[in-house]
């Protein structure tokens, strides 16, 4: 993980910044514009607008397969213009499959599509997991994984908190017992939440040496006091997520959506590192 820790060392922020694009939500002057070039023109604003104060970029796949081949060309274009500008990219997948599928997957988004990072459901055990782990070890980009383990929306503890021991407990295990050390990290991140800071809590007392991708701030109600939690020994250690409050801030302002969506991700960054959130 170390180039996700690096971008957020060298630009003193802990924030990434979802890509969740919703061409109904997007300004007026993309309107006219099919949904594929819309959707790319808004992100490559969004990401231009973000760069000075983002350790990293999250694209949500699912928002690009829905507008079909198209969109998977605009999902390949933003990783492309990400990484040119320094940001490196998290790619929300949440795939998790028999070995020769993750495989597959894994090949695709880490090396065809040539993410840094992607999102791993671990539900089906090691055989799901590994083989994201042995392509990113091949890549040696400073890459890695984020396996769900404490996720963020309300009907989680549906499944993660109905075992003893809690589900979350066991996929922490799982991260620990899988993943290597790259730079401070290990290669295998956890998927922790900030709507629930006691299991973060937990999760952090099982992985003392793993990144943290926290969603559920912002939109989802998360604030930096429910991040505190989630720090390791260094006072670091974890990515936060938002998307919707800083790609759609223009919403709420007379602002350029480029202007407003720089504005809340300043915001963003400053209100996480007065807080103690930091690297």
């Amino acid at each position: 993980m170390r180039a996700l820790a690096e971008s957020a060392r060298r630009k003193e922020s802990p924030l990434v910044v979802g890509l969740d694009p919703v061409p109904s939500r997007f300004p007026a002057e993309l309107g006219g514009l099919p949904e594929p070039q819309a959707t790319l023109e808004f992100c490559l604003g969004i990401l231009d607008a973000v760069e000075p104060y983002a350790a990293a970029v999250k694209p949500q796949v699912a928002f690009f397969e829905r507008l079909g081949p198209e969109g998977m060309e605009v999902y390949a274009a933003l990783i492309s213009a990400a990484k040119d500008l320094g940001l490196p990219v998290i790619s929300d997948v949440k795939r998790g499959d028999i070995g020769p599928v993750a495989a597959a997957y894994a090949e695709a988004h880490l090396r065809l599509y040539g993410a840094t990072a992607v999102t791993v459901n671990p539900y089906m055990g090691s055989e799901a997991i590994l083989p994201f782990l042995g392509e990113t070890r091949r890549q040696d980009v400073g890459g890695g994984i984020f396996v769900l383990v404490a996720t963020s929306n309300p009907s989680s503890e549906e499944i993660q908190q109905t075992t003893q021991p809690p589900l979350h407990e066991v996929a922490a295990r799982l991260v620990a017992d899988l993943g290597q050390r790259d730079g401070d990290y290990l290669d295998a991140g956890a998927v922790v939440g900030a709507t629930r800071p006691s299991v973060g809590r937990r999760v952090r007392e099982i992985l003392p040496e793993a990144l943290f991708l926290s969603p559920g701030y912002g939109a989802q109600g998360g604030g930096e006091e429910e991040v505190l939690p989630l720090l390791d020994a260094r006072g670091g250690g974890v990515l936060v997520n938002s998307s919707r409050a800083i790609l759609y801030a223009h919403e709420k302002t007379p602002l350029d959506y480029r202007q407003a969506a720089r504005e809340a991700a300043r915001e963003a960054r400053e209100d996480l590192r007065s807080a103690g959130v930091g690297f």
